[in-house]
């Protein structure tokens, strides 16, 4: 189990160097054979029961959240055997969704007036408020994805009529946040960006209502949105890509039981579901290809992984005397590392696993 600390955030982490310190940083990805198997880490808490893992980077640093010895929930970074609290904006609680490989991370944070602000931050330094810096928007925001190139994207509220939101895309670059509205539909959201600048996301034809219809969507690079489609159901959903432009999401079938998905070569492909199961969710993509997310067995939620047109579950990798249950993949990096969350003598913590490789 790796160590809490309680860190202390004192360097500044200006907006004005956020772009310059993430291009200062680069780095060379080695695709290496498939793992004949996984160690696996237990990261621990931040003083409380639970934890969860969100995101990590080619480094091998996890970001998510955990619960604290006071019983709030707080953003966490986990490198060197380490978890670290990234504390919040003022408020109680916090939760850091994506890592860079230059260390920034994002994700939303409540502050003094109990409100959840996106943000960004790294070790060391005290969070962001991304809205403060340029639109002013005061209400709901998060930010969920960012590139090596320092660019943040996520989605805030804004108030519409009969006391409903819209959800509208922003991206923060170049020290300044820009609204992208809602790329064609009533409600918009972005969940990740590439390094050449693509996004990902979905829009809904009604704001702010969980039974309209929704469709997943990739930009050009130029910022045009284009619909992926669905697996015949109402709502597809898209959460993740790579640089080749490979997105990974989930949809509903005809008969309204979610499939994950990976959409490559301009094809939405359904990645099925485990034997005794119905339903499966991809969360995470890396440059290879291979898609990570979770799928029912029929009893119990397991994390799962696609590859090579298979889809498999995390656990059969996984001696039987290791005592976990994993339940969700959320993220993979270029070398095959995944995090996520399963439990552990019954308590639900966020892991991080690590393949061995055949010589």
């Amino acid at each position: 189990m790796g160590t809490t600390m309680k860190h202390s955030l004192k360097r500044p982490l200006s907006a004005v160097g956020l772009h310059g310190f993430c291009l200062a940083l680069a780095m060379t990805v080695t695709v290496t054979a498939q793992p004949q198997g996984y160690t696996i880490a237990d990261l621990g808490t931040l003083g409380g029961i639970r934890s969860s893992a969100y995101g990590l980077n080619n480094r091998g640093h996890v970001v998510g959240h955990s619960e604290t010895s006071e019983g709030n929930i707080h953003a966490f970074l986990y490198e060197g055997a380490t978890m670290i609290d990234l504390g919040t904006l003022g408020g109680r609680s916090s939760y850091a969704y994506r890592i860079n490989d230059a260390g920034i991370i994002v994700g939303r944070a409540e502050n003094e007036a109990g409100l959840y602000r996106a943000f960004f931050t790294r070790s060391g330094s005290p969070m962001v408020d991304i809205g403060l810096l340029d639109l002013g928007f005061q209400e709901f925001s998060t930010a969920l994805g960012i590139n090596m190139r320092g660019h943040i994207v996520g989605y805030r509220h804004q108030p519409g009529d009969h006391m409903t939101a819209h959800n509208r895309v922003f991206r923060f670059i170049d020290n300044r946040t820009e609204d992208l509205g809602t790329f064609g539909g009533e409600d918009g959201v972005v969940t990740a960006i590439n390094d050449a600048g693509q996004m990902v996301g979905s829009f809904g034809t009604e704001p702010h209502a969980d039974y309209a219809d929704r469709r997943a969507f990739i930009t050009t690079t130029a910022g045009v949105g284009i619909p992926l489609g669905t697996l015949g159901g109402r709502v597809s959903v898209a959460l993740d890509l790579n640089d080749a432009g490979e997105a990974a999401g989930n949809a509903q079938t005809p008969t309204g039981q979610y499939h994950g998905f990976v959409y490559r070569s301009a094809t939405l492909i359904d990645i099925g579901t485990l034997p005794g199961g119905k339903q499966s969710f991809a969360h995470g993509i890396n440059r290879p290809g291979d898609v990570v997310g979770s799928a029912d067995s029929g009893e119990t939620l397991r994390a799962v992984i696609y590859r090579d047109g298979a889809l498999t579950d995390l656990n059969t990798y996984l001696a039987a005397s290791a005592g976990w249950v994993l339940n969700e993949a959320r993220a993979i990096n270029d070398s095959g590392q995944i995090v996520g969350t399963g439990l552990i003598n019954g308590q639900q913590h966020a892991f991080l696993l690590s393949p061995r490789r055949g010589r």
